[in-house]
């Protein structure tokens, strides 16, 4: 990727994920943007950062995340409204990943990334992240449409499941709480204006993918209240 594009995406990427950054411009396969772990295996015991490595000589440091844009959206400079709704869609399909490497227990996975959805979503509108040229209303669009989809077990968007058609304030909406109180009886996570802005605003530099997943895991898990229904009783 271009050194400006590049630049532009790691500032506002490392305010928010801080963890070691590889960017990487793609021909082909990506529609806008997407975010890998270096862990990933292509095949068996062989991770895509040791690909990447091998393939391309580009060093993959252990832990990164790995940041591929479509080709020809970097070839122009990015405006701040396109950096912003490309951040709100990886920054989604982290927290599908998080989900993905079973940090939580089943039964809490809604909760859990109800919580971490709302946190990005508040420092998404802080005057830190505001200065960096990130967008709050197209950020959260973007989130908003990413977890959609997932809640509503589709790629399509919610609206045809729950009534609703993600927006900026879609996840501090009340009709939001109540599709996912149906989805799951027990969801007992804390509403929007409860979860602090800087929960997973994380200092100390930047840390592995692993290391980063352990902190998230014990500040969401510190905030959620005692499940009020079990999905199996004995």
């Amino acid at each position: 990727m271009s050194v400006t594009e590049s630049s532009r995406l790691r500032r506002v990427f490392k305010a928010m994920l801080p963890m070691r950054i590889v960017c990487l411009a793609a021909a082909a396969g990506v529609s806008r943007i997407s975010v890998l772990s270096d862990e990933l295996e292509v095949m068996p015991a062989l991770p895509l950062g040791d690909v990447i490595d091998e393939e391309l000589g580009i060093d993959v440091p252990y832990g990164s995340l790995l940041v591929l844009c479509d080709e020809d959206s970097v070839t122009q400079p990015m405006a701040y409204e396109d950096l912003s709704f490309d951040m709100g869609t990886a920054v989604g399909k982290v927290l599908l990943t998080v989900l993905r490497r079973g940090i939580f227990p089943l039964e809490r996975e809604n909760e859990a990334l109800y919580v971490m959805a709302c946190a990005f979503d508040r420092m998404a509108r802080t005057s830190e992240m505001q200065n960096l040229g990130l967008i709050p209303g197209e950020f959260s669009k973007a989130l908003a449409g990413t977890l959609g989809a997932y809640w509503a077990g589709s790629q399509l968007m919610p609206q045809d499941r729950c009534g609703m058609i993600p927006d900026c304030g879609y996840l501090a909406s009340p009709e939001l709480r109540q599709y996912l109180m149906m989805l799951d009886p027990g969801f007992a996570a804390p509403a929007y204006g409860q979860v602090p802005s800087g929960l997973l605003a994380f200092s100390g530099g930047p840390r592995s993918f692993p290391e980063w997943l352990e902190q998230v895991r014990d500040v969401v898990n510190s905030l959620l209240g005692e499940r009020r229904h079990r999905l199996i009783r004995s």
